[in-house]
This record gives C-alpha cells, structure tokens and sequence, in this order.
C-alpha cells in the first residue's frame, strides 16, 4: 500500500520502518515539533524520509494545500500522536482512511496519557488498539486489531514503551495485512457514548508532585506511572541545609498497612545494604529503591545515601515562606 506517516514519537518511527520491510511504500512523512521526551525528533523524521526518497513536512496543521496534494490518492494514513484532532475532510483524502494507533481498550481510556492514567487506577492491563479514525472524534471508530499488556505491580511506564515500540510497528503491519485481505474487516465499533467509555485528559508536570498522605498504592502507582521517559515523580526536603528537589524513580510497597506512628513522609529506615529508604504513606510503608536531585544528572540508592531518620519528605508551604520571609527580613 502507499502510505502517509502522520504524527511523532519514536514508536511512530519504528513502525514507518517495519512498514517498509514489509513492502509497503512510505509516500510522504508529515510530523510536528517533538515532545521534550520524546527520544525521536524532527530531523530524525527528515532523514527517514530522505532515506525513503519520500516529501517531508514539518507541520502542525493537516490543512495545508502541500499536504492535501500529497495525500489525495494515497491508500491509507498511518497515526501516532498527531497534535490535533483530525477533520473528516483529511481523512477522506485516502482511499480507505487513517489508522491511529491508541494505548487502550477502546472505548476506556479514549484522550491523553492513557497508559500513565491505566497505571495510576491500577489497571490489570494496556491494550494497543489499532483503529480508523472518525474525524472530528476522539479515538473512535473501527477497530482492526489489539494485543494486551499484563500490568504487574511492579511493571512502570518504561516498561510499556519498551513494549510499544516493539508491539506497535508489528500490530501495524498485521492490521495492514487485515484491510488487505478485506478492505471491510472489523474487530469491533467504538464510539464516545459505548459501554463504560470515558475520557483521559492531559497530565501536567505539576501533577507527579507526591502527596504522602494517600495511601501506599497510590504513592507507588504514581511513581511506577510518571517515570522515564517521563519527568518523574517529586518531592521536596531538606538536604545539607538546602530544599531540595527530589525525583523519585524506582519504588516498592513494603507493607500495605503498618501501627507504627510517624506523619506521612517521614523516613522510617536507610538500609545500606539494599540501598532503599523505607517512608511511612497514608496506611503503610513504601521503599524508595532509586532517586535523584533535579539538578543532578547522577542517580543515587538512598538507603546508602541518608544516615538518619530524623527527616521528613515534603515540605509545608508554611515553613517555606516562614524561611524565606526571615532571610529577606
């Protein structure tokens, strides 16, 4: 087929690769400025297509007439975290349509960040979906093909792009190779209105911050959900005399429930030989494994790193300013 490469991230750049190999021709590239954690960017995208020999578009808009020219003809688009909804009028300039590739059980989770929201409610699994866009609609339309994800306890969001970015490319040839075979075929509808649809939204920097009163697993979802490539979760205390921002990377639930006295945050123990720092939650115990200081690169075992347990994590915004008010008094 001849296909038009729409959208970003390095899971995108796989599959216009896989896609390839499998004999289909990549007509042209269109891509928008990358996210801050994205490990593919621009001119990544550039080289692709040149190597390709395919046009290249660095856009964050579909309507364009460079594009519209480009498309119209094409069998089909191909979809990876495009920066805007997409009109029914784009999607009619091919043949059969555009294919969107979506982490999550469609109708659940339609919208943004599904796969750290599907880790933060404590989901049992991910499921990639492959399916044809509605313009104007937000990850609906017909599904092609799935495969799942068991998500462990233990299982974080790096675990899932490691996933992705190998299930994504191959799910996209085996949805190809479907539409091939029967232009009509179909695993299912979803729409906005289904059985238990609902919508994610965006997730801001701000909303890794760790509120050490809420339960264990909560603590431990948010951490495993927010990790690389993400930002991270984060917390504040004080270290060598400074407030520090604390990122922490890795974690594990130590007990679910505990009747030992501390406030939430407090750090209850630094083992040096595992290297954890056990810190009292709302109702039990988390273990932090791995951390680091925003304003170092170099990761740390914290158990090996603090020598007491005369120290809290997180900081009262009242204490904050009472300290800054009396150095600038």
């Amino acid at each position: 087929m001849r296909i038009a490469i729409i959208g970003r991230t390095q899971i995108l750049y796989e599959t216009a690769l896989k896609l390839h190999e499998a004999g289909h021709q990549i007509a042209c590239i269109i891509t928008a400025k990358a996210a801050p954690e994205y490990t593919r960017k621009e001119n990544d995208f550039k080289d692709l297509a040149r190597k390709f020999n395919a046009p290249f578009v660095l856009t964050d808009t579909l309507d364009k007439p460079e594009i519209t020219k480009l498309c119209s003809g094409l069998d089909i688009g191909v979809s990876i975290n495009w920066v805007s909804v997409i009109t029914q009028q784009q999607i009619d300039l091919f043949r059969l349509g555009i294919l969107n590739s979506h982490h999550a059980d469609l109708p659940r989770f339609r919208g943004n960040a599904c796969s750290n929201w599907a880790i933060i409610n404590d989901e049992e699994k991910i499921t990639n979906t492959i399916h044809f866009m509605v313009g104007g609609e937000l990850d609906c339309g017909r599904v092609i093909c799935q495969e799942h994800f068991h998500l462990s306890k233990e299982a974080t969001i790096t675990d899932v792009y490691k996933w992705a970015e190998v299930a994504t490319p191959a799910l996209y040839v085996q949805a190809l190779d479907l539409i091939d075979k029967d232009n009509d075929f179909s695993l299912k509808m979803t729409g906005p209105n289904g059985p238990g649809s609902f919508r994610c939204y965006p997730r801001l920097p701000e909303d890794n911050f760790i509120n050490w009163e809420l339960p264990v697993a909560k603590v431990h979802n948010l951490i495993r959900a927010v990790c690389f490539p993400f930002s991270g979760a984060y917390t504040y205390h004080r270290h060598q005399g400074e407030v520090k921002k604390l990122i922490v990377l890795k974690s594990r639930i130590v007990q679910a429930e505990t009747k030992d006295l501390a406030v939430p945050g407090h750090v209850l123990e630094n083992n040096k030989v595992t290297g954890e720092s056990f810190v009292r939650c709302g109702d039990g115990i988390i273990a932090l494994l791995k951390c680091r200081y925003e304003d170092q690169q170099e990761e740390f075992f914290p158990g090996k790193t603090w020598k007491s347990i005369r120290m809290r994590l997180g900081i009262r915004v009242e204490d904050w300013f009472w300290g800054i008010y009396k150095e600038n008094k």
